[in-house]
């Protein structure tokens, strides 16, 4: 049995008593083990942000004509997850991409690095796309390979275009690998790195919020150096972080040890971050770098793993989690070979992706899911458990308690019954379940329900569960979610 905490480990008040497992498993079905979770109603953990959870796209989305409010099931599918935030930079923002002023002239001949290029009709299209979902933006300005009076002009027409739409401007992607992607000569630092960002922060001006440094190291000391030095202008801290690399299984992607190292490792920075008041958003980020792994990224199993993960980072008090993709042909190769495998949206065919028609991939029901704890204050808990089974609490605005329970093992573990006990009055509870065959399967479902061509997700209703006597209970299966909503 393994005991873990989160907020404090003292109780005194009301508490409840989870064991996880199985949806709807047969009658035959026995029990294989416990988990008993007590929440600590005496006191409010850190806040859950209505936009914790939200979505990354390169720069080039916008130079080649995605994100269109007039074309596909884009606008839906966003709704559907409900107003969040989404960030637009990435690596192609500084590598191959350019701001073309309006007046200004292609630069002739074409470099050959040149592959899209970004101007104001791109931006009031963005503005549309974010006026039809109600979501908010963060967006990259090319500081890799710098030019002053185009940034300066991307900054105007994004304050006028976007207005409060636009949270903050990046100045610049990942720029600690900026040495090996030949953008600086070697001995680069972050001293040097400063001085660029002064730049930046002087061409855009005080009209905008900036957001920095996007290091790709989630526990670069940039970030907290960045946080103290440019304290005046900058807004969040933006932080890069994947699960895992290329070679990770989704046993690892599920375990105990990535689970703690994804706190550990930014630990240092929020902390930093904390004490200047400054939120920490790790603004791209998701299962695995490189594009992901097929097998573990795109299925199942990345589902459980982003809920949870979500849920585990916003607890810890991250402001939010963008995480990344791309919108070409799902597990096909686009410009680094690699993109499409941990995307939550992609086309199922090259038509597809020209008329801007999507599906959705098993780890866009983890972020359905880990929304619909809404917004509020996460309690704390402690659970005691001997299976791989994590959960939380929050005390909504609304005034209702909501539990997350998640059990990353494959269904073959068996069914686990969750025993609750909440005390006072008879009265009732939903429970919403993700559920999918196995964590390698694509059959992801939220109430027996997936997302259709127009970008809607209708679960069945949600399961009537009776509290009796101040106690429920609630089974669920191995590899499976359930988020569980008390009737106040």
């Amino acid at each position: 049995m393994r005991t873990l905490r989160a907020g404090s480990a003292v109780v005194a008040g009301l508490a409840l008593f989870l064991t996880a497992g199985a949806a709807a498993p047969p009658a035959s079905a026995a029990a294989t083990g416990t988990a008993s979770v007590v929440v600590d109603f005496t006191k409010a953990g850190g806040p859950l942000p209505a936009d914790l959870v939200g979505l990354s796209f390169e720069m080039r989305e916008l130079g080649i004509g995605n994100l269109d409010a007039r074309k596909g099931n884009m606008v839906q599918l966003f709704k559907t997850l409900g107003p969040s935030n989404v960030r637009i930079a990435g690596n192609t923002l500084d590598r191959d991409g350019i701001w073309l002023p309006e007046g200004r002239a292609m630069p002739q001949p074409h470099p050959e690095w040149l592959q899209h290029v970004v101007t104001r009709s791109d931006i009031e299209r963005l503005d549309d796309f974010l006026d039809a979902t109600d979501w908010k933006t963060e967006i990259g300005i090319n500081l890799g390979r710098w030019d002053a009076a185009a940034a300066a002009d991307q900054a105007k027409v994004m304050t006028r275009v976007l207005g409060k739409r636009l949270v903050a401007a990046e100045c610049g992607n990942e720029p600690d690998q900026w040495v090996g992607k030949g953008f600086r000569p070697a001995g680069f630092s972050y001293a040097d790195y400063l001085k660029d960002f002064q730049a930046c922060a002087a061409a855009v001006g005080p009209a905008i919020p900036l957001a920095g440094p996007d290091a790709a190291a989630p526990n670069s000391v940039w970030a907290a150096n960045l946080a103290r030095d440019a304290n005046d202008r900058l807004s969040q801290v933006m932080l890069h972080q994947y699960a895992m690399d290329p070679t990770g299984t989704m046993e690892r992607l599920l375990s105990r040890d990535t689970y703690d190292k994804q706190l550990r490792t930014i630990t240092p920075n929020l902390d930093a971050a904390k004490a200047l008041g400054i939120p920490l958003r790790l603004d791209e980020t998701n299962s695995a770098w490189g594009g992901g792994i097929d097998g573990v990224s795109n299925k199942h199993g990345s589902a459980l793993w982003a809920l949870d993960y979500s849920l585990q980072l916003g607890q810890a008090g991250v402001a939010g989690l963008n995480f990344h993709g791309g919108l070409g042909v799902c597990d096909q190769p686009i410009w680094n070979g690699k993109w499409q495998i941990y995307t939550p949206i992609c086309a199922a065919s090259k038509a597809g992706e020209l008329a801007q028609i999507y599906k959705v991939m098993p780890i866009y029901y983890g972020l359905w899911m880990a929304r619909q704890l809404g917004s509020g204050h996460f309690l704390p808990v402690t659970l005691t458990t001997d299976r791989n089974v994590t959960a939380y609490a929050v005390k909504g605005r609304d005034g209702r308690l909501r539990l997350a329970v998640i059990s990353k093992e494959d269904p073959s573990a068996g069914p686990v019954a969750v025993s609750v006990s909440v005390g006072g009055r008879n009265r009732a509870a939903q429970v919403i379940r993700m559920t999918g065959s196995s964590l390698a399967g694509v059959d992801t479902a939220v109430q027996g329900a997936t997302v259709d061509h127009l970008g809607r997700l209708k679960p069945g209703p949600a399961d009537r569960v009776p509290v009796r006597s101040g106690a429920l209970t609630v089974e669920l299966a191995a590899g499976s979610a359930a988020v569980v909503t008390l009737d106040r």
